[in-house]
């Protein structure tokens, strides 16, 4: 099972105390979540030297892990860098990007615009932190809340992160577990100048209780799917992640480009069966190729004894009275967390 990612963005120039907090923030989360790091890769300015950019923090953070696990950095950390001729505007002049020579893995989001490039970013992670920042802050945060992903903007270095916080508290909250947002914002407040990894720690609480990862449904495209999907199978999986259907993703290279983009940014799967339909079986089988493990249902007994060689090894779940289709969705999904996947 793949890990989840957690992007870390903000401003370019973070005073000493939030620094130290997001180096602390990437240290507990890879310490204490299967996850990798993402950020835009921004390492420094040459115009100014010694600031901290939020990137750089982050980056501080995860190699501090990296060399108490004895694991490798590219392993937990990624870089999603613009296309260098993409590269060049007036904010961003003398930017340094993170490299391959620092140790991360180097993501180059070719061919996207500089929005295109955090759109795409966005939509390619599980969670997003924010912590100062102007302007692309605003643009992270809101296509985060767009797609319903869990987003934490940090109030405490000011800029839109604070705005952001206090313009969308409801819909950020409603992304956690009922009641956990302020309390932790509370502890951040008390301790990020005192003790950075407390505060951190207290975030990464907060994290855990996240609606993390997407779930993509495969099912054929007509009405009896449509209202299976709205009854059953989309209220059960909001309770736990992001459902995504393919014929309902928004039609935008920012989000997905396609299929294999689809299954590559989702953690769970879950796939009718029941009238053998071509596209849902090679759907499957490409999931299966991923490495990831879907939840394969029919609602007729029947289906059993026609299912093709290779799938008759799978677990294949038959829907009935007595087991409902919700009951089984939300059991394949409570394990994910009940692994620590």
């Amino acid at each position: 099972m793949r890990k989840i990612r957690v992007c870390i963005y903000g401003g370019t120039d973070l005073q000493k105390t939030p620094a130290e907090f997001i180096a602390a923030l990437s240290y507990r989360i890879l310490d204490s979540l299967s996850a990798v790091i993402v950020t835009g890769g921004f390492l420094r300015s040459n115009a100014q030297p010694d600031a901290i950019s939020t990137d750089a923090a982050a980056l501080a953070g995860a190699r501090r892990y990296a060399e108490a696990k004895s694991v490798a950095l590219q392993e937990c950390f990624e870089a999603w860098i613009p296309q260098p001729q993409l590269d060049q505007r007036p904010e961003i002049q003398n930017a340094v990007r993170m490299s391959e020579k620092d140790g991360v893995t180097v993501r180059v989001m070719v061919g996207r615009t500089p929005l295109g490039r955090r759109l795409a970013m966005v939509a390619g992670v599980d969670l997003v932190v924010t912590i100062s920042g102007k302007q692309h802050t605003e643009v992270v945060v809101e296509q985060a809340l767009e797609l319903g992903l869990p987003v934490l903007p940090i109030p405490n270095a000011g800029g839109d992160s604070r705005d952001l916080l206090a313009k969308y508290r409801a819909r950020i909250s409603a992304n956690f577990d009922s009641g956990a947002l302020d309390p932790c914002l509370d502890a951040v407040n008390q301790t990020i100048g005192s003790d950075p990894d407390a505060a951190a720690l207290a975030v990464v609480n907060l994290l855990r209780t996240a609606k993390v990862g997407r779930c993509l449904i495969l099912l054929p495209f007509d009405e009896k799917h449509d209202r299976l999907y709205s009854t059953e199978i989309e209220p059960a999986v909001s309770r736990h992640m992001v459902p995504l259907r393919l014929d309902r993703l928004p039609r935008s290279d920012a989000i997905y480009t396609s299929f294999a983009d689809a299954v590559g940014s989702s953690r769970a799967i879950i796939a009718d069966i029941t009238d053998l339909n071509r596209n849902v079986m090679y759907e499957i089988g490409f999931a299966h190729g991923r490495g990831l493990k879907p939840l394969i249902f029919t609602s007729d007994r029947d289906t059993l004894q026609r299912l093709p060689v290779y799938f008759k090894t799978l677990n294949v779940r038959v829907v009935s009275p007595e087991t409902s289709l919700a009951s089984l969705v939300e059991e394949y999904l409570r394990s994910f967390k009940a692994h620590g996947e």
